[in-house]
Parts: structure tokens; C-alpha cells; sequence
């Protein structure tokens, strides 16, 4: 005779209600990433290693070449959710938007610029900002025009006394395969990059001149955040139970990347998803950068990020909006 207990826990795992045990129906949910990308790899690791169907989704990535590519496709109804950094956030909700946080992703900085072997920098030495006055008259790769990687090449070179308007070219070139192929074949004197991409263009004889998680010069960017998942906020609030589960996904897959154990599953997945590099040096990265990535939402270097969209002419001051007021009504226990 079944037991009052067993009849319970048979209904639970019926339903899915039990850790560890899949949803009885899914729910479909698209996801926006960028192509190949170190801060997409939680996302991989949850799709291939069968996560996300753990947690009850059946998740769709979506690949973009840079943030505001995905956003239009989030307020178009073609995403649930994205990867996007606070900075972007606050910059669509000064225009009357109400992007909110589901769970973080990558709390740290992420962008460095690499230099093409061609390119003269007698003013490495004398460090930021100076550096930067390298590159007068220079044709730089950014994501996208207005994308976080555009915006801090702007301020860097004006840090350093130049126009960053009339100084040099800026042209587009997403975060993946584009930017490498312009670089390759010189069309780039520099890039505003993050990794793989960094370590790829080293690899084609490249040299990165500012590195933003290892310089210690540059203060304001020593706490940061550069990656959460959001949706706006009525479809967070219309698709609870998706947010949810994407949360615990997140959480699952950001403990696997981070567990050194299995580093070499970690850049086995990446690598499908990015064939730039060979597993080894993937392997590198991930090694290197596992523990940046993190679920809890960074106040502090929300904050910073705030205060750089302000110094930069992007935002106002009143139109700043702290990691509380960016985190989406059931994300609270991420702000502990």
C-alpha cells in the first residue's frame, strides 16, 4: 500500500515539483546572446548540458552582434530575455522604457583594446590616458555604434585630450567573427574587444594595450558590472514562472562554469559556439576569468556604471537608477 508520504512525492515528480527533476511542460523561452562570446558561455553550458530542460524551459539563443540589435528584438517581442549591461539599461530606460534584472551574469569588466601589429604606441609606457593618443587618426572596431564598447572608446580618448568625434573612425563590427575578419585583413588599426576575442586577436599579432580587469590604474572601473539577464519588466511580470526557472538555470550553469572541475567540459561546449579558437586556449580563458562570473547582482559597480553614463553625457543624474531599482520585483534575493 503506497504511503500518504509516496503518494506525494509520486504527484511532485509528476509535476515537476521535485530539485532535479524536469518540468512536465516546458516552457518555451528565447534567449539573446552574442556570438561565441565569454559571457555567453553559462547560457551554452545550461543548453548543452541539458539545464535549462532540467529547470522546465525549452530555450532557443538567439545569436546578436552587439546589445542594441537584441534590445530592439526584446521590445519587438522577439526575445523573453537578453544579455545586456546596466549602462544599456539605463540608457533605454531614460527613454521611457522599464528594463528590469532577472539574475546577473557577469559582475565584473569585460573590454579591452588591441592594437594591430602595424600600429605604433610610444605612448604605452606613459599609461592611461595617454595611451590612447596612439591612436589619432586611426580606424577602431567597436560593437556597434552607441553599444557599451563605442561609448568606452569615446571616453577613453577624450580622458586623453582628443576628440573622439573627429579624431578618429569608429566603425561597427559586432563582438565575434566580424571584428576578427576586419582586423585579419588590416582593416582595423584597433579593437574595443572582450573575450575569446581579445586572445584571438593576439593570436593574429595583436597587443592589448588596456585590459580593464587587470589594470589597477583605472579605479573607477575596479567594481563593475558588465552582464545580466533582463526583460522588460511587464513581460517579467506576465511570465513569472519563466523568470523563475530561468533564475534557477542561471544559477545551476554559473556554478558548473565556475567549478574548475570541469573546465574542460566548460571550453568543449564554448567551442561549439566559437571555432575561433582551439579548445586549448579556450580552456585558458575560462581558466583564467571562471570565477568572474557570478548570479548576485553588484551594487557597487552598478553604481560606478551609473556614474560613467552620467560623466559621459548619456544619462542625466536623476535618470541613474541603482542595482535595487534595476532588479526586477522577483530577483530580490539577489541584491543580499
Amino acid at each position: 500500500m503506497l504511503t500518504r508520504r509516496t503518494l506525494i512525492a509520486v504527484s511532485a515528480i509528476a509535476l515537476g515539483g521535485l530539485p532535479g527533476i524536469a518540468h512536465a511542460q516546458p516552457i518555451k523561452a528565447s534567449v539573446g546572446v552574442y556570438t561565441g562570446s565569454l559571457v555567453a558561455v553559462p547560457a551554452y553550458v545550461a543548453k548543452d548540458q541539458g539545464i535549462y530542460a532540467k529547470h522546465g524551459l525549452d530555450v532557443t539563443l538567439v545569436d546578436f552582434r552587439a546589445a542594441p540589435d537584441a534590445t530592439a528584438a526584446l521590445f519587438s517581442g522577439a526575445l523573453d530575455l537578453m544579455s545586456n549591461s546596466p549602462g544599456n539599461m539605463m540608457l533605454v530606460n531614460s527613454r521611457g522604457k522599464d528594463l528590469v534584472n532577472i539574475v546577473d551574469n557577469y559582475p565584473a569588466p569585460v573590454w579591452s583594446l588591441v592594437v594591430n601589429k602595424g600600429v605604433a604606441t610610444p605612448s604605452q609606457s606613459k599609461g592611461y590616458p595617454a595611451l590612447f593618443q596612439d591612436l589619432k587618426g586611426k580606424q577602431i572596431g567597436v560593437p556597434a555604434i552607441g553599444s557599451d564598447g563605442h561609448n568606452f572608446a569615446r571616453r577613453f580618448l577624450r580622458d586623453a585630450g582628443m576628440n573622439p568625434e573627429k579624431d578618429v573612425t569608429f566603425l561597427a563590427v559586432g563582438l565575434g567573427p566580424d571584428a576578427v575578419a576586419a582586423f585579419k585583413a588590416g582593416q582595423l588599426d584597433a579593437v574595443m574587444a572582450i573575450e575569446p576575442v581579445q586572445s584571438v586577436l593576439v593570436g593574429l599579432g595583436g597587443r592589448v594595450v588596456l585590459d580593464l580587469l587587470t589594470d589597477k590604474s583605472l579605479p573607477e572601473f575596479a567594481s563593475w558590472t558588465s552582464s545580466t539577464y533582463h526583460s522588460t519588466k511587464e513581460h517579467a511580470d506576465k511570465n513569472a514562472e519563466m523568470m523563475k526557472r530561468f533564475q534557477a538555470a542561471q544559477e545551476e550553469a554559473i556554478a558548473f562554469v565556475r567549478d574548475l572541475k570541469n573546465v574542460d567540459r566548460t571550453a568543449e561546449i564554448w567551442s561549439k559556439y566559437n571555432r575561433a579558437l582551439p579548445v586549448a586556449e579556450l580552456k585558458a580563458v575560462l581558466t583564467r576569468l571562471h570565477d568572474a562570473f557570478g548570479v548576485k547582482f553588484n551594487c557597487p559597480g552598478t553604481a560606478n556604471v551609473g556614474k560613467f553614463q552620467v560623466d559621459n553625457g548619456l544619462i542625466k543624474p536623476e535618470q541613474v537608477q541603482s542595482c535595487e531599482q534595476l532588479a526586477w520585483s522577483g530577483a530580490a534575493k539577489y541584491l543580499k
